[in-house]
């Protein structure tokens, strides 16, 4: 019956279908010739949408998950239920989570997603049962063999060999989509690596895993951010990745309109190199440069000013007075080192009101999305089956709940009463909405509250830098605050500057622009993992779970184009 819903002409069985949708959200589903990635809400929007397209679309066999994971369940809410669902189109094969809530004594539809998994006859490889040409060469040989053809003609080259770049060229290397990465700097895993000392990941590992290779069951819980640097390196060995470190652009890429490619000519030490891919995937983060604002006076400053992805640790300023400009989760963890480590002083200076809940509380919610013992795979489908308006409903639900919600309330309550301006986040769903919106402005708290609290370490809110003297900052409000040292947790710029850099603006204002905030108003990111508005040309921003399933969705994309199943 539903597959026959699908299959229907518009009208009446499309508004029977969508009685009670609030959203639906379709991943690299085929819409006529075209895929993309949305999220409709509303009937009316939906019902249209669904007209307009999903009967192009050819879905048919369309079954209940069975397996332990999907079958229907209790959903995040009390009082919902969550299954997965399995399909098929003429082309492909896909897969679909649904959310059902009773309402008025009736089930009815909350939520639908729907993403393609694979192209028929285009499945992942699996694991390599290590027979080459018959026989059994070395190991390295056939390796060798393998990124000598890449190297002379690869389909994709990507940019940037951090945690999303590697995971993508992971991703394609399965799909059987030949990619080059290249990396700027001269090891794997040193956009980490050189970060100040004490830097870690403040969520849960479950969270932050690898496509592929889970962590080892007695990886810490908070990755060290060095140790996460050399998992990255050894990711790019285990995972035969073929990678180009100290290579960048030595010109400004170039795209043919009749032949599909690009030309690119590729610095690697010193050494030019000219190929012609078919797309570029750009995986250089979510964030561009470092944001370094001028003041007046800085160059009297007889102290030391770093901004803090330059920081080089706080052990080398015990007994010195310190300035952190920044209440972000970077500021607050650097103020904390500051403090701990024997600092005369430290004051943070806020401008304004931040998203603050203590890091135990974001990692409880990021481990409900995340459970300990699921597979990692299972639950990225189940989270990125949740519209993010949605998602922001879910956060909200079950965060004022009893006594830890009222122990974070008197948490916030605390910070208030010593000087920091806070807030709850959009819908009051806390740092994850806020991480999900614009991608700043948040403090996942690790111990840095209980200091500010206590008065070890001061706070200055709603005041700006007017100008520095030799040993001091002066305020706009007339204040002064005596310093040795001045770290600037002032943040990054967005990543068109970036790709700017790269491409020029005769490219980039061909695209899909990424906004002041991370995501648009379906709650998508603008272009990432999706066509750009340029061909060839892809996106890859987010966090480890962008990476991890998206790379699929991007990487279909670029099978379909190939095939002839999809134009732009």
């Amino acid at each position: 019956m539903a597959s026959a819903i699908f299959r229907g002409p518009p009208g009446q069985k499309y508004e029977r279908f969508v009685v009670s949708f609030r959203s639906f959200r379709l991943a690299t589903t085929f819409l006529g010739i075209r895929m993309d990635l949305h999220t409709i809400h509303g009937q009316d929007d939906i019902t249209s949408y669904l007209s307009t397209h999903l009967s192009e679309s050819n879905i048919s066999d369309l079954k209940l998950a069975d397996d332990q994971y999907f079958k229907p369940s209790p959903g995040p809410i009390p009082g919902t239920i969550t299954s997965g669902f399995t399909f098929s189109t003429l082309i492909a094969n896909g897969r679909g989570l649904f959310n059902l809530v009773l309402t008025d004594g009736d089930w009815k539809a909350s939520t639908v997603f729907m993403a393609l998994d694979s192209l028929k006859g285009y499945e992942e490889a699996g694991a390599d049962d290590g027979l080459y040409d018959g026989r059994f060469p070395s190991w390295s040989e056939a390796r060798k063999k393998t990124w000598q053809d890449t190297e002379r003609d690869p389909e994709v080259l990507i940019v940037g060999a951090g945690q999303n770049g590697l995971q993508i060229a992971a991703r394609f290397r399965q799909m059987q989509i030949s990619a080059l990465v290249i990396e700027r700097n001269d090891r794997v895993g040193d956009t980490w690596r050189d970060r100040h000392p004490t830097l870690r990941l403040h969520t849960p590992k479950e969270h932050h895993s690898l496509l592929y290779q889970p962590y080892p069951e007695n990886w810490p819980t908070w990755t060290p951010g060095s140790k996460m640097a050399d998992w990255l390196e050894q990711y790019a060995i285990t995972q035969d990745l073929l990678v180009w470190t100290s290579s960048t652009f030595a010109s400004r890429p170039s795209y043919d309109q009749e032949t599909k490619k690009w030309t690119v000519n590729i610095n690697r030490e010193g050494q030019i190199t000219t190929m012609h891919p078919n797309h570029i995937v750009i995986a250089t983060g979510t964030l561009g440069k470092p944001y370094k604002p001028t003041f007046e006076g800085r160059e009297l400053f007889e102290g030391h000013i770093f901004h803090a992805s330059e920081f080089p640790g706080a052990s080398l300023f015990t007994g010195k007075r310190s300035i952190v400009v920044g209440t972000g989760t970077s500021g607050h963890d650097i103020a904390l080192d500051l403090s701990t480590q024997g600092a005369e002083s430290v004051t943070i200076i806020q401008r304004s009101s931040t998203c603050v809940q203590p890091g135990y509380l974001v990692a409880q919610q990021l481990q409900g999305f995340w459970p300990v013992g699921v597979p990692v795979e299972v639950s990225d489908f189940r989270v990125f089956g949740i519209p993010t308006r949605h998602a922001f409903e879910i956060l909200a639900a079950t965060r004022k709940q009893g006594e830890i919600w009222e122990k974070e309330k008197s948490f916030m309550e605390q910070l208030e009463k010593a000087g920091m301006k806070v807030n709850l986040g959009p819908f009051e769903a806390g740092v994850l909405g806020v991480v999900f919106e614009q991608f700043h402005g948040f403090w996942m708290d690790v111990g840095c509250g209980e200091r500010i609290i206590s008065g070890k370490i001061q706070v200055k809110s709603g005041v700006k830098i007017q100008k520095f003297t030799k040993d001091s900052v002066i305020f706009d409000d007339g204040s002064t605050v005596d310093a040795d040292v001045v770290v600037l947790a002032t943040g990054y710029s967005n990543m068109e500057e970036n790709v700017r850099a790269i491409f020029g603006d005769k490219v980039i204002d061909q695209t899909k622009s990424l906004p002041d905030g991370f995501i648009d108003e379906e709650g998508e990111i603008p272009a990432g993992y999706r066509p750009t508005g340029h061909t060839g040309l892809w996106f890859a921003p987010g966090t480890f779970p962008n990476g991890r399933l998206q790379s699929k969705y991007l990487g279909i994309q670029i099978q379909a184009l190939k095939l002839g199943y999809m134009t732009l």
